[in-house]
């Protein structure tokens, strides 16, 4: 998979209104949920520790001549429909994009988390290692016991009284999503 089926994919999805750093912040939370879940990378390319937070240096390079306005539609690729892939980065734009950019690079920056360990002040860029990332989404992001229980009874109850507003292969993409939060 590539940063720009993702890219791609995200821009869609925010009908091409982020800036360069809303997508890269956006596409890293995208990444570490990828990993948390799958134990796999979102995409190929790495992260590297920037100023303002982590960035993929390929994709900043394509989409820089947007400066802080929202990126032009620039690629083609997306990724396939209804894929872990998919499903990582349509939850992490549902988490972002209520987000300031501000916002965003604190999130990203958090103490403890992978881009803090990586990022050298005034110094040269460093690779964002994707063991780290996904360690910070263990770290950070995994759900707790209660949260999974609480969503396998609701995904029951939801298989039990079938929904008048959900089709039946809705309500079994719901329950297997369910059921992928549980990592262990």
């Amino acid at each position: 998979m590539s940063v720009f089926a993702a890219a791609g994919t995200l821009g869609d999805l925010s009908e091409w209104r982020l800036t360069n750093l809303e997508m890269q912040k956006t596409l890293y939370v995208a990444q570490m949920i990828h990993l948390g879940r799958t134990k796999q990378p979102l995409f190929a390319e790495c992260f590297e520790a920037w100023e303002y937070g982590p960035v993929v240096p390929a994709l900043y390079h394509v989409v820089k001549q947007a400066g802080r306005d929202p990126i032009c539609p620039f690629t083609t690729d997306r990724l396939s429909p209804g894929t872990s892939e998919c499903h990582a980065l349509f939850d992490a734009f549902a988490m972002t994009r209520h987000l300031t950019p501000g916002q965003l690079i604190s999130y990203t920056h958090r103490p403890g988390g992978a881009w803090e360990q990586y990022f050298v002040p005034f110094g040269r860029s460093r690779v964002i290692p994707n063991t780290s990332i996904q360690t910070e989404f263990e770290a950070f992001m995994m759900p707790s016991d209660e949260a999974v229980a609480w969503a396998e009874e609701m995904a029951d109850e939801v298989e039990k009284s079938p929904s008048t507003y959900l089709a039946p292969e809705n309500e079994r993409a719901f329950g297997s999503r369910v059921l992928s939060a549980r990592f262990h």
